[in-house]
Order: C-alpha cells, then sequence, then structure tokens
C-alpha cells in the first residue's frame, strides 16, 4: 500500500517537460509532503548508509562524489515546499513546517553523526594532495562542515547538540509562523479618496483583498513588504503611510499571540549553547568561520566602513526630502513613512 501511495504523489514522481523537468505544481496538495518527505528523508538515509558502510577503501568518488549525488529526491521536496510555505502559508503549511522541520534536522543530524561516514570523509581529506583542484576543494569544504555541524564530537556531546538543533528547528518554524500571521494583518481604507496617488490596479488589489476578509465596503492593505511599499512609495495620504509603516515594522512584536521576542530569546540562547559545544567564542564566530571574513569583528569593520559614509548620504538625501516636503506643508519632523514618498 505504501508503494501505491508513494506512485500516487506527486512529489515523488520524475519531473517531466523541458528543462530537466518541472515541478508539477499544479498537482501538489499540502497533504502531499509529509508523506513525500518521509519516503525522501528514508531514500537519502539508505543511500547514506550505503557510502558509509562500504567495504571498498574510501575515495574520492565513491565517498565523496557520492555523497554530491544522494539526497536529491529529497532536495527536490524540499525546495517545493519552502516555496509553498513562503508563498502561501496559511495554518495548514504552518502546521506542517512545526511537523517536518525538526524531523529534517534529526535526519540531518543521523548523517553528519555517522562515525564511519566521517571516517571515509577524514581519509579523503588526508589524502587530498593527489585529487584535482576541484576534487580537492569539494573534499575540504565537505569535511570542513562535518567538523562544523559536530562531527568530531564524542557521542554524549552529539546527543546533545542534536537536542539542541531540533529545538532550533521547531522554534524556527514558530518564528516563521508568527511573522507569517502577523503578515496577514492589513490596514482598512474605508474611502477610495484616502488611497489618492496609488496607481489603479493596487486600488484594485486592496479592493480584492477586502473582499477576501469579506469586508463589503473598503479597502485592506495586506501586511506585506509589496503593498506596503506600494503606499509609502505612492500614496499622498500621509496619515495612512503612518498607519501603514507602524503595522509593518512592528511585525511580531506587538505584545500579542504572534509577538516573537520570546523565540527569539530562546533561539539565541540554543545559538550561544549550541557555540560553546563545538568550542566557538560565540554563535557569530560559528557562523562566520567558513566565510570570507572569517572573523565577525572583520566583518563588523567593514560594515562600519560602508555605513558611515551611506549614512552621511542619506542624511543629505533627507535634507533634499524635506524641502520637498516643506512645499507640500509638511511642518513637523520628516518621518520614516515620508521617505519612499519624497
Amino acid at each position: 500500500a505504501s508503494v501505491v501511495a508513494q506512485a500516487a504523489n506527486p512529489l515523488l514522481a520524475t519531473w517531466t517537460g523541458p528543462y530537466g523537468g518541472v515541478p508539477p505544481w499544479d498537482q501538489v496538495r499540502a497533504s502531499d509532503f509529509e508523506p513525500a518527505f518521509e519516503a525522501a528523508i528514508a531514500a537519502r538515509r539508505a543511500e547514506y548508509l550505503a557510502i558509509a558502510n562500504s567495504a571498498e577503501p574510501a575515495t574520492f568518488d565513491n565517498t565523496i562524489a557520492a555523497m554530491e549525488r544522494s539526497g536529491q529526491l529529497l532536495d527536490r521536496v524540499g525546495s517545493m515546499f519552502g516555496v509553498m510555505t513562503s508563498n502561501i502559508g496559511g495554518e495548514v503549511y504552518d502546521a506542517l513546517d512545526a511537523s517536518i522541520s525538526p524531523k529534517q534536522a534529526v535526519a540531518d543530524d543521523e548523517i553528519t553523526f555517522n562515525p564511519a561516514l566521517f571516517a571515509r570523509i577524514e581519509r579523503v581529506y588526508q589524502n587530498r594532495a593527489s585529487l584535482n583542484p576541484e576534487q580537492r576543494r569539494l573534499t575540504e569544504l565537505t569535511y570542513e562542515s562535518f567538523v562544523r555541524q559536530g562531527a568530531r564530537l564524542n557521542p554524549a556531546q552529539k546527543q546533545q547538540l542534536g537536542q539542541i538543533n531540533e529545538q532550533l528547528a521547531s522554534l524556527f518554524a514558530e518564528f516563521s509562523a508568527k511573522v507569517t500571521a502577523d503578515g496577514n494583518r492589513h490596514v482598512l481604507v474605508e474611502r477610495e479618496a484616502d488611497l489618492a496617488g496609488m496607481p489603479a490596479n493596487m486600488i484594485a488589489a486592496f479592493r480584492a483583498a477586502a473582499a477576501r476578509r469579506d469586508i463589503a465596503q473598503g479597502f485592506a492593505v495586506d501586511n506585506t513588504r509589496s503593498s506596503v511599499e506600494a503606499v509609502l512609495t505612492s500614496a499622498s495620504n500621509r496619515s495612512l503611510r503612518e498607519r501603514v509603516w507602524r503595522q509593518f515594522v512592528n511585525r511580531g512584536d506587538g505584545a500579542d499571540a504572534n509577538d516573537t521576542n520570546e523565540v527569539i530569546r530562546r533561539i539565541l540562547e540554543l545559538r550561544a549553547a549550541r557555540a560553546r559545544l563545538l568550542e566557538y567564542p560565540s554563535h557569530a564566530h560559528w557562523r562566520m568561520s567558513n566565510t570570507m571574513a572569517r572573523d565577525p569583528q572583520a566583518a563588523m569593520d567593514l560594515m562600519m566602513r560602508v555605513w558611515r559614509p551611506a549614512v552621511a548620504r542619506v542624511n543629505e538625501e533627507v535634507a533634499d526630502m524635506r524641502a520637498l516636503a516643506r512645499r507640500d506643508g509638511l511642518a513637523g519632523a520628516f518621518e520614516p513613512w515620508d521617505y519612499l514618498y519624497y
């Protein structure tokens, strides 16, 4: 029965069409994802176990390259899930994300923490001088990634790190769901005259957004970047721009069911604990260890070299904008909700 169910699941079918195959967007249902992830994780597990338990001496092709060829089904399912959660969202996908993300974190750690697999990676890494430049670079990246993810920890430490990763996956899903829920809020505009300056297509979109919410009269400005920036850029109604701006920038900070402050605090604590376990001074040091900057201070120094002249230039622009606003009769301070408009 499970084989029949998998065969009927469009997420597990071979992609057909041009460009090496097109995702079956028109066939996918939310209910397809949980069984698809289970099947794809099991397929990847089998592929990696075959590599880890091979009786052949470890080589680049039977270890590093074989890992590159593995997990393609899970990559496809995960890519489609990311698009659906980011663009459709809602309670159904939020619940799926909360269920699937921790399971995927556990499955990822199962690979990272496999001592037989890491031993093979390490052997290829130790013999990397015999590889060509591309093979050597990929081997180094693979080895360093496994070390960064805890492959060299002892069993007790791996168990602790696995628990941290699972909790973080759950918290990231919770954070995303709260931000998405806050993004579903809207600013109600009762009169079309209050949308003066807005292009006709956006006014129609706001009317349609109101209709989706069963609002018989008026217009709903969704709390999404595309709607918000359209208002901030075009609406001559300054009080509307302020209402829209304040609601948008306060997503997740409303001291209500969608408030993310406690979730963020717990994420920061767990990230710090993970960094200590992996012997990094901070999460920033761990996060940047495989980047060009390497050290957080180097990144901060670069950012501040850009930041100071950027702020100075923005201040010049704002001075010019303030002069335009004065001509419109703005007597008070020039505010953030005025910036894009002018």
